[in-house]
């Protein structure tokens, strides 16, 4: 009897070890517990790599706690450089996103816009010298490898000269329009179109001012079709007004800073020939309150789509606000301008 129980202990005794070894083997198979690690910040800044080509771009990247990153320039070009230096080829508009991860999946974002519109990166002016003719030439050093110099812009232009500089001769009491076409050493294109009178280039003061309408748009100047497209430099664009009675007007306030317009632009807009303005007349005032009339015109016909038409008044006295009343279009019950600038001579 005593020798049974002794084999019924010893038998337990090794059925207790073999399950505390099973679980310490089990437990020693467990993964170990995975530690968050720290979240990935986004940050960066840029600067032009030279002053004289601002279309290459070093971008320095400020971000904390990240293993990977991921730039996307916004003209469909990515790389995953940690401190990029890009290129643009073209002028325009270009939203630029860095987005960074760690290993364990988490990321960050920061997003800016890089703005490279033509007038604000390049211009040129005409000096009369003793021959009587007016010298063409970049108004800034700007990096090269080709200079083009053409009479008016766009496919229709008529190139007139190339390199540093090129003569012209423009009759007396007329304003007519030519352009620059810059191409870099890297392939990067800017053109830039001004108009030159016998006294050198015309002035663009339009947005010099605060700006505002009678009415606005529907759906606010903000609008793809709002009052701001009128502004905004670029014939592609319009402001619509709805319900149009002849009750438009824009103003234009130089607050502090009155100035000198002898001429204006206005614009067709893509279609609808028969919303067209045809009869306005601009206005200029000290005050806001009492005007004057500095032009009038009537029966105007816009022949073609994105017609740019010049007029020029005689007018030396600078005045803060200037109003032009759209009194009529060709018949419709909306009206339609592409652009409305306001100019001033050399």
């Amino acid at each position: 009897m005593v020798k049974r129980q002794n084999i019924f202990y010893i038998a337990y005794l090794i059925f207790m070890t073999m399950v505390i070894v099973s679980s310490c083997s089990k437990e020693e198979a467990l993964p170990p517990v995975e530690v968050d690690q720290p979240k990935p910040t986004a940050d960066f800044s840029y600067k032009l790599v030279d002053e004289n080509d601002p279309f290459t771009i070093v971008f320095d990247n400020a971000s904390s706690n990240f293993d990977e990153v991921r730039w996307e320039f916004g003209d469909d070009s990515t790389t995953y450089d940690e401190n990029p230096t890009h290129t643009y080829i073209n002028t325009g508009e270009y939203k630029v996103r860095m987005i960074v991860t760690n290993e364990q999946g988490y990321w960050a974002q920061k997003e800016t816009v890089i703005e490279l519109f033509p007038d604000s990166l390049l211009g040129f002016k005409a000096d009369l010298g003793g021959d009587g003719l007016l010298t063409l030439s970049l108004n800034r050093p700007f990096n090269s490898q080709s200079i083009g110099w053409f009479k008016g812009q766009g496919t229709l232009a008529e190139q007139v000269g190339e390199g540093e500089t090129a003569k012209i001769s423009v009759d007396p009491g007329v304003f007519e329009q030519y352009s620059v076409r810059v191409v870099t050493p890297k392939g990067s294109k800017i053109e830039v179109d001004a108009l030159v009178s016998t006294q050198g280039v015309v002035n663009d003061v339009t947005e010099q001012a605060y700006f505002s309408v009678s009415r606005d748009n529907d759906q606010g100047k903000t609008a793809g079709e709002g009052s701001l497209k009128l502004i905004d430099n670029n014939r592609q664009s319009k402001f619509l007004q709805f319900n149009y009675t002849g009750d438009l007007w824009t103003q234009f306030d130089y607050d502090n800073k009155p100035v000198v317009i002898s001429a204006y632009m206005v614009t067709s807009a893509n279609d609808a020939p028969e919303r067209d303005p045809k009869d306005w007349v601009l206005e200029a005032s000290d005050d806001g309150v009492t005007w004057i009339v500095l032009d009038s015109q009537v029966d105007q016909i816009f022949e073609t789509r994105f017609l740019e038409k010049i007029y020029i008044f005689e007018n030396i006295t600078p005045y803060r606000y200037y109003r032009m009343n759209f009194k009529a279009n060709q018949g419709a019950g909306l009206i339609q301008i592409a652009e409305l600038r306001l100019l001033s001579k050399p």
